[in-house]
């Protein structure tokens, strides 16, 4: 496709890159992670985690099925947060022992995102997360994306509003290490984690609280008036009572936008008119994302406020 769209691309800085290759690179990333590496197809990509033994997310992430001619020649690219990278690699050079897989963090490459139109370009990849977030593509170097022919350059900050307005979470922000749980954070409904695949990494947990239905907060996006977004931490008050801090947060046209990980009690005296939230002195208004309707109904011991 060469025909100019009104599509935006940027690339995404803070990112850190691991290639894990061959011949149980698949097997090994099972295992592990909660992704079903199987059903990636080649040229796709999936959402996933490391978690703890406790069922706590160590580093979301996204997982690319890179293939070649040969099979030989195919890899996986894990890409995480950058603050983290040494961590996981650490991690997973731990968790291979003696398999034949190959592990290394490949230092000069950029991932490009592209959003805004819908196109055909080959070797790009599809946010299988939601459809507001567009495609990636895996640079080396100094390289340009293929779309860069057809959209125009953009700000990032235009991608995470979009982001956050669908209610995915990524990076430690909003998914705080060691503490963040999968279906709190909604990665059970965006594809991240597969409940049918058998065991890997803090799998025991996860499975309980999703088929007992123990979840007791969600990480939600909140919609304020116009200002600069809010610092990640601000407290979030229900009434007078803080009940939440804020998470990533990005400006709009009409104002900003943040996630918040927050009671589903307390979510349910909002969407019924009996509480409403603030931050900084202004009204947050809950803007639920119809992926994530209806919010689930609050567990009896768990009390609002």
């Amino acid at each position: 496709m060469t025909e100019p769209t009104s599509a935006l691309f940027a690339p995404l800085p803070g990112r850190g890159f691991i290639k894990v290759d061959d011949e149980e690179a698949a097997q090994f990333l099972q295992t592990i992670l909660t992704a079903n590496i199987d059903q990636i197809s080649a040229g796709g990509c999936a959402p996933g985690a490391l978690l703890t033994p406790q069922g706590r997310i160590l580093h979301d992430m996204m997982i690319y099925y890179c293939s070649a001619v040969s099979d030989a020649g195919s890899h996986f690219i894990i890409e995480t947060d950058g603050a983290g990278l040494a961590d996981l690699f650490t991690r997973l050079r731990r968790y291979r022992l003696r398999r034949p897989v190959g592990l290394r963090v490949v230092e000069d490459m950029t991932i490009w995102l592209c959003w805004g139109a819908p196109f055909d370009v080959e070797g790009v990849y599809h946010d299988p997360r939601h459809q507001s977030l567009g495609y990636r593509w895996l640079g080396q170097g100094d390289e340009m994306p293929p779309f860069a022919t057809i959209a125009t350059r953009g700000e990032i900050t235009q991608w995470q509003a979009l982001r956050i307005a669908a209610g995915v979470p990524e990076g430690p922000i909003d998914l705080t290490p060691e503490r963040a749980l999968m279906l709190e954070a909604g990665l059970d409904m965006l594809g991240a984690v597969d409940f049918e695949k058998g065991c890997y990494i803090g799998q025991e947990v996860t499975a309980r609280t999703h088929y007992r239905g123990l979840v007791k907060r969600r990480l939600v996006p909140l919609r304020l008036p116009a200002g600069v977004p809010p610092t990640p931490g601000t407290e979030i008050l229900l009434g007078e009572k803080a009940v939440a801090t804020t998470k990533t947060a990005a400006k709009t046209e009409g104002g900003s936008l943040c996630l918040a990980l927050i009671k589903l009690s307390d979510l349910h005296l909002v969407l019924d008119g009996a509480a409403k939230l603030q931050i900084d002195g202004s009204p947050a208004d809950l803007v639920i994302p119809d992926w994530m309707q209806p919010l689930p109904n609050p567990a009896r011991t768990d009390k609002a406020g």
